[in-house]
């Protein structure tokens, strides 16, 4: 599982799109972390923390841009985690994640992953780099998720709108959901930028 990866500059990290005929058939989309907190979430610290008590965590904006079947310019906003609190011994925690700027290439569609840290049925999951990933989050203030560095999608079946919005936006023309889903994670057209953030203090909740 991911935690804190320090830079001190813009990190970009690609890689270079499919050739094949299907890669091409996909449209870019573009997805934008961004660096503003919008509000708090309680969250708890994964793995070990359970009797830690609970922590309070920012909620952003994650932007999702693209275009239509139509040729018309789609931009559409969801709330996410962005941060999260890690304690691995049980005795401590700190808060993880991504702070700085920088961009990735999503790597793949892992139709297998499923939350660990509480109960979700929207199954699956975007690569972004290596186990930093795009899944479910919380659909309320009070559902209580832990994240150590992924974007956690929020809202009622939040993450299933999220994956409905990039199949319109790309394109495919793969036969079922998951194949749609899976081409558009092997393509090497969907990007994610992380917009430079403060890295948020510990918050215990009282």
């Amino acid at each position: 599982m991911p935690g804190v990866v320090p830079a001190t500059r813009e990190r970009v990290l690609s890689r270079s799109p499919l050739t094949s005929p299907a890669a091409h058939r996909i449209r870019l989309i573009k997805i934008v972390v961004g660096g503003t907190p919008l509000g708090k979430q309680i969250t708890w610290a994964y793995p070990a923390g359970t009797d830690l008590g609970f922590y309070m965590v920012p909620i952003y904006n994650c932007t999702v841009e693209g275009t239509d079947d139509a040729g018309a310019s789609v931009s559409k906003t969801f709330q996410v985690l962005r941060f999260g609190v890690q304690s691995k011994d049980g005795k401590k925690a700190s808060v993880v994640g991504l702070a700085d700027r920088q961009r990735h290439v999503i790597k793949a569609w892992i139709p297998s992953y499923t939350v660990h840290s509480a109960n979700s049925p929207e199954n699956g999951a975007w690569q972004v780099y290596d186990n930093f990933l795009i899944h479910d989050g919380p659909d309320t203030a009070e559902e209580v998720f832990a994240t150590i560095g992924c974007i956690e999608i929020m809202g009622k079946t939040g993450f299933i709108k999220f994956n409905d919005l990039l199949i319109a936006l790309s394109g495919s023309k793969a036969s079922s959901r998951n194949d749609k889903l899976y081409e558009i994670g092997r393509s090497g057209r969907m990007s994610i930028t992380y917009e430079a953030a403060a890295r948020p203090s510990l918050e215990k909740v009282p």
